[in-house]
């Protein structure tokens, strides 16, 4: 778990502040492309991060500030809880909570 936490949280820091495409952040991290792109696929479809650019296979990224904000989860807590709360307009979450106690899988 600690491993793909310090994962996520370098793919994450390595878009703040910009826009990237999954090679950069490959390049960025040194993380095997399969792993970025399988990452970007999750966090996308959280509302984590967002395509700003699209051609064909080409996809431009940022980062949201929901995003941002479980990179400051990420960072501060012991463990992160996001809640996937969606109404009849929006497919997207809605909230990220930080926990400094133990993760406890239900």
């Amino acid at each position: 778990m600690r491993e793909f936490r310090r994962r996520l949280k370098a793919i994450i820091e390595a878009m703040v502040g910009r826009v990237v495409t999954p090679g950069d952040v490959v390049a960025a991290t040194g993380l095997p492309r399969y792993e970025v792109l399988a990452t970007f696929h999750v966090l996308e479809t959280l509302g984590l991060i967002e395509i700003i650019l699209e051609k064909g296979n080409y996809r431009v990224y940022k980062l949201t500030k929901l995003g941002l904000k479980l990179l400051r989860a990420l960072e501060s807590a012991n463990s992160v809880l996001i809640d996937v709360v969606t109404d009849d307009s929006s497919e997207t979450p809605t909230s990220i909570h930080e926990s400094a106690g133990e993760v406890v899988e239900a």
